[in-house]
């Protein structure tokens, strides 16, 4: 009787060990759930953090081409209608976000019929206003010339009455755009955007754009035509961004003849690796950190301590000394391949290359001859 007695109990002692192992494996379980959980939480975040930023860039145009886009709108419309074709046309991306974009600003206006020219590069507020020109808002055709610097641009703009100085210094010295190419410039500061508000021709409405969507255009511009060629080039050259924009800018105050763009680019590389010429000697830059664009300089002028000074400082400048266009911009990434170390202009704004210091003397005299001939009072605007 007392074995038998045991043994119930000996089994029984063991079916209380099986409970035991169900629980460890059901907190295996737990931890593998809590995990799996986690990853899913992770992913939507992952998801929804890419949505926002496609529909950010979708709002505020961030980085999209500048393609014009023939627009036309039957009669009896108004802008919430359109949001599908607006989508379909490649206007916007997001029809519905578009749709959301109106009920909150309150833009849902009717549209008169006929055709407009929109493109992707405008945001949701250049669109609906663009939609709304029919009452006879006024627009303005700006050319921003290759080789201008920002003061000039800013000029220009405020002159054709696109917006204010005030406004303009504000965005242009203070707004932090989101440009990827833009990020290792951050925080923004006096003349950051130097060098890459791409010239070209715009159309803007008088007093109509917000600030920094014009300057946000320009960016744009910029971001769409520093091409495949041209990163490529920069990067067999092994040169960043920054340092092509800079040599690219040298190149378009320097140069006036189409041909030789990639001629002066060879100049710079080769006096950048030189030990015999270390000083690029670039009158253009110098005259940048003295705060003009033009004029002869003086034997002051030379001695004036700016960082822009490259008869005084090894190297590229500290940073672009112009805004370049595409040809300046292809240049600065495909130089020619020859021995020059000097140029001078000539009057009609072609120049002499040389090798030695002694070429180069000779060559100034003949383009001292030239210009006493052509009577333009002898020397050069142009770096040597």
């Amino acid at each position: 009787m007392d074995s038998q007695d045991r043994t119930p109990r000996h089994y029984q002692s063991g079916a209380h060990t099986q409970p035991r192992r169900r629980k460890k494996r059901r907190a295996q379980g737990g931890c593998g759930g809590a995990m799996l959980y986690l990853l899913v939480v992770v992913a939507i975040s992952v998801v929804l953090s890419l949505m926002a930023i496609f529909i950010a860039n979708d709002l505020f145009a961030l980085v999209k081409e500048d393609t014009p886009v023939s627009f036309t709108v039957e009669e009896n419309t108004d802008i919430s209608s359109l949001s599908s074709q607006l989508d379909r046309d490649g206007v916007i991306n997001y029809g519905l976000v578009f749709r959301l974009f109106l009920v909150v600003t309150g833009n849902n206006d009717s549209v008169m019929a006929g055709t407009y020219e929109l493109s992707p590069a405008m945001d949701y507020n250049q669109v609906v206003r663009a939609l709304r020109n029919a009452d006879g808002q006024q627009t303005v055709e700006v050319t921003i010339p290759e080789g201008y610097t920002i003061a000039q641009i800013k000029e220009t703009l405020v002159e054709n009455g696109v917006c204010s100085e005030e406004d303009l210094n504000e965005a242009l010295n203070d707004y932090p755009f989101k440009h990827e190419f833009l990020e290792d410039k951050l925080p923004p500061s006096e003349n950051w955007l130097e060098g890459y508000l791409f010239p070209d021709t715009y159309t803007f409405y008088v007093n109509g754009d917000a600030v920094k969507d014009v300057v946000n255009r320009m960016l744009n511009n910029f971001d769409d035509r520093y091409d495949e060629a041209i990163q490529e080039g920069a990067q067999a050259l092994g040169r960043s961004m920054e340092e092509i924009v800079i040599i690219a800018s040298l190149i378009e105050r320097e140069a006036r003849v189409a041909d030789e763009f990639p001629m002066i680019a060879g100049v710079i590389y080769n006096r950048l690796a030189s030990d015999d010429f270390p000083y690029l000697e670039i009158d253009a830059s110098l005259l940048y950190g003295l705060g003009r664009t033009s004029g002869a300089l003086t034997s002051e002028d030379l001695d004036t301590d700016t960082p822009y000074n490259t008869y005084l400082h090894e190297g590229l400048p500290p940073g672009p000394i112009c805004n370049p266009g595409y040809n300046a911009l292809y240049a600065a990434t495909h130089p020619s391949e020859h021995n020059y170390y000097f140029y001078v202009a000539m009057p009609d704004g072609s120049h002499l290359f040389a090798t030695t210091n002694s070429e180069h003397e000779r060559n100034r005299e003949r383009a001292d001859e030239a210009f006493a001939a052509a009577e333009s009072g002898g020397g050069t605007d142009a770096a040597e």
